[in-house]
């Protein structure tokens, strides 16, 4: 993330969401840093939990942090935002506990599974629709690239619960028993969509009427959508590709709409020390701080954990996840409103 990566933003009538450098790093560097993470990781039981311990640390912790930036570093944002905040985590918090006590361990393994693949679907519909507010047909509804980009996630979790996997991360995890060719099925019409679309897309690319970031884009998200969930065998190994993926390429994506909401200066703004961090030039700054405070909740989240119980880790497991489950919550708000109008 040094100057050329985020160099200033391309001017009015751009088709990046920041510019094309800037793109380029979100759309392809994220997916390479993920794939070779991922690769590494299949090689060795030691080698995956070196390259998890990598993920959660420098991506994953730090990627809830930043949801954070949005709701709750001024006065204003956390007074707009005060449910969240306050209000929604002990919800969250009960309802996950009431998972663990009821199916334990491997309820919460399951809810996370199959919520985290359609938060990962949800990300990539909303930056997909930020790259549609780019460009001629501003803001037009694009049905079949969201088909696309719905039915391959779909696809991917039907067939892993046809595949009858019955752990993930060595715990329990009770998927539906779905008939193969349920999954088929779905993969059929998956394929055929993405077909539809990579025909149209062509047409357009020929005729000089393409988008090629939001094309890029969606291209990436079928590719290791499939690669993380129908041709990597293992569920966890395949898991791991896509979480980096998200992970990163959400940081990069916040990043650039604190970037663009701080872009008058930092003294122009009351929350001055966000606004100094989303400027360009201290965007390591940014992520460093986002390592370290993400480091710091989690670390206080366990260690209050060890005071709670002798039995730790399902302790720690619902609050490490009731943690998670209230970013996907805030998430599926702060971005509903942001994106109509702001990326």
């Amino acid at each position: 993330m040094n100057a050329p990566v985020i160099a200033a933003p391309d001017g009015p009538g751009s088709l990046w969401l920041r510019s094309k450098v800037f793109d380029a790093f979100l759309i392809f560097g994220v997916l390479a840093i993920a794939l070779a993470m991922g690769m590494v990781a299949s090689i060795s039981p030691a080698l995956f939990l070196t390259v998890l311990t990598l993920d959660v640390w420098l991506f994953a912790y730090p990627h809830v942090t930043s949801t954070y930036t949005r709701i709750a570093f001024d006065r204003e944002s956390i007074r707009r935002h005060w449910f969240l905040l306050l209000g929604l985590p002990p919800l969250v918090l009960a309802a996950t506990s009431t998972v663990a006590a009821l199916w334990s361990v491997g309820g919460l393994f399951t809810v996370y599974f199959v919520w985290q693949t359609h938060h990962y679907t949800r990300q990539s519909f909303g930056i997909a629709r930020a790259y549609r507010r780019k460009g001629p047909g501003a803001g037009a509804t694009d049905w079949l690239a969201d088909a696309v980009i719905y039915a391959f996630p779909l696809w991917g979790l039907l067939h892993r619960a046809a595949q009858g996997h019955k752990e993930f991360y060595g715990y329990p995890l009770f998927l539906l028993n779905v008939p193969a060719f349920v999954a088929q099925g779905a993969g059929v019409v998956a394929i055929a969509l993405g077909a539809a679309w990579a025909v149209r897309e062509a047409r357009r690319w020929m005729n000089g009427d393409a988008h090629p970031g939001r094309a890029m884009f969606v291209a990436t998200h079928v590719f290791i959508t499939t690669l993380s969930y129908v041709l990597f065998a293992d569920i966890t190994t395949g898991w791991l590709f896509i979480n980096i993926w998200h992970n990163a390429q959400y940081l990069m994506f916040v990043w650039a709409q604190n970037a663009r909401r701080f872009a008058d200066g930092a003294n122009a703004h009351k929350s001055r020390f966000l606004a100094y961090l989303c400027q360009p030039r201290n965007a390591l700054q940014y992520l460093a701080f986002c390592i370290l405070f993400g480091a710091a909740q989690y670390e206080l989240i366990k260690r209050g954990a060890e005071q709670l119980a002798w039995t730790m880790f399902p302790v720690i497991l619902v609050l490490y996840l009731t943690v998670n489950f209230h970013h996907y919550l805030v998430d599926s708000v702060i971005w509903k409103r942001k994106v109509a109008g702001a990326t």
